[in-house]
């Protein structure tokens, strides 16, 4: 249960939950954004997609639309150029955030291993499942080449998977060292009073669930912080790609970031 409510503080303060199509997250407490398409940051590109496929890619200040190269004059170039510059600087700061909430869960689930290592845990085991989560996280937001990936249906059920993936990984190592586990509280039962002992480790773990919390949110509300500075960031980002698509035809129909309500962007 405190494992759960841990995982969940900081889902909760990322936003990743699932959402109505299309996949929509939240930065910080104060922006509601959408994602319609999935994106794809290379070192030099910047590619849009739906479904696999390519709906447009920016490289520099060069466009393509369904493969097609675009011929733009000087100012859509300009756009062109600062709306990829613009991604290059925003989507390694959610990939950024993501990973250090995912520290923050490892630094609890650290904490209850080597609280338990006394009945059996072995306390390096808490590093492993988040090395296994880590990995997981990496698979689904990293390319093959070591870009960033953010994929719209992906978000949707990205805390689902997650906290899953941890029930199911933390579910393995208490199965696996339930034996040294029973051992232990076996021994320790037998060597006083059982029920005194029984009461001493329900005290434990609460006052470790305790300075666990106190422990947590202050480090979530520093990361809740710098999700909201980003909502500024990400409100900017969304204004220059309309200024993109009123200015580039072709780029018109593919609203990729939108604030708000999805149904209302063709109103935009």
């Amino acid at each position: 249960m405190m494992i759960a409510r841990s995982v969940m503080l900081v889902l909760a303060l990322l936003g990743f939950g699932a959402a109505a199509e299309p996949s929509q997250f939240n930065i910080g407490d104060e922006c509601e954004l959408s994602l319609s398409y999935d994106i794809e940051l290379e070192r030099d590109s910047l590619e849009v997609s739906d479904a696999g496929e390519s709906l447009y890619r920016i490289q520099g200040d060069q466009l393509w639309v369904r493969g097609k190269s675009v011929d733009l004059d000087a100012s859509q170039r300009t756009l062109v150029r600062d709306y990829h510059a613009e991604m290059e600087r925003q989507l390694p700061k959610v990939l950024e955030l993501v990973n250090d909430a995912l520290m923050l869960v490892g630094s609890v689930l650290d904490t209850v291993f080597t609280e338990l290592s006394d009945f059996g845990l072995d306390p390096s085991q808490g590093t492993d499942v988040m090395a296994r989560i880590q990995d997981k996280v990496d698979a689904s937001m990293r390319t093959e080449n070591g870009g960033i990936r953010l994929s719209a249906n992906a978000m949707d059920d990205f805390s689902n998977e997650l906290d899953q993936a941890l029930e199911s990984e933390i579910e393995s190592v208490i199965s696996a060292s339930m034996g040294g586990m029973l051992m232990a509280l076996g021994q320790a039962m037998s060597d006083g009073d059982a029920e005194q002992r029984l009461e001493d480790f329900g005290t434990r773990m609460e006052r470790m669930g305790e300075r666990i919390e106190t422990e947590m949110d202050a480090q979530a509300n520093v990361l809740e912080q710098r999700a909201n500075a980003m909502c500024g960031d990400w409100q900017q980002l969304d204004k220059l790609e309309q200024q993109m698509q009123r200015q580039i035809p072709e780029l018109a129909e593919f609203d990729l970031v939108v604030q708000g309500d999805p149904e209302l962007a063709m109103l935009r």
